[in-house]
């Protein structure tokens, strides 16, 4: 019989102390306690991108170029890679395909990206030139330009 008493005041004081623990937690974190399910369901659409702009000159916008080989075993190889007529130096090539990258902050304008690529040696011609405008807006803050083989995004 006292054996029980014990265990239940033991179990009463651990479910006290964890209730005072949770409003603790929840008064804390500003976390208010008629929030039901928006706890599980954040948004998650929200833009996470920069919102003003990169320290320094603010009437440059930086160009971010990222290069990839061609996924597949067959595909097409970079061979070089050139941003207004400033070459970038391109990496071994590895797992992934990643050849590199590059940063460039430039004033609004048009600026030409141009990328060569090896194809597979029994498909002629055995190189392409590939070669794409990309325009500069002034109310840009940051423009990423993905190169993966033959295609180039610019986003």
């Amino acid at each position: 019989m006292g054996s029980e008493r014990l265990f239940q005041s033991i179990l009463l004081f651990g479910a006290t102390l964890s209730v005072l623990a949770t409003a603790l937690f929840i008064k804390q974190g500003n976390i208010p306690l008629t929030t039901n399910s928006s706890l599980i369901a954040q948004n998650v659409n929200e833009y996470l991108g920069p919102n003003k702009k990169i320290p320094g000159n603010p009437k440059l916008i930086r160009v971010q170029i990222l290069i990839n080989n061609d996924p597949s075993p067959q595909g097409v190889q970079i061979e070089s890679v050139s941003f207004n007529n400033q070459n970038i130096t391109l990496k071994p090539r590895d797992i992934y395909g990643f050849r590199g990258q590059a940063s460039f902050q430039t004033p609004p304008g048009k600026y030409k990206l141009k990328w060569k690529v090896r194809r597979d040696k029994y498909i002629w011609p055995r190189t392409l030139s590939h070669e794409e405008e990309v325009i500069l807006d002034p109310k840009d803050l940051w423009i990423q330009i993905t190169i993966i083989g033959d295609n180039a995004s610019i986003s």
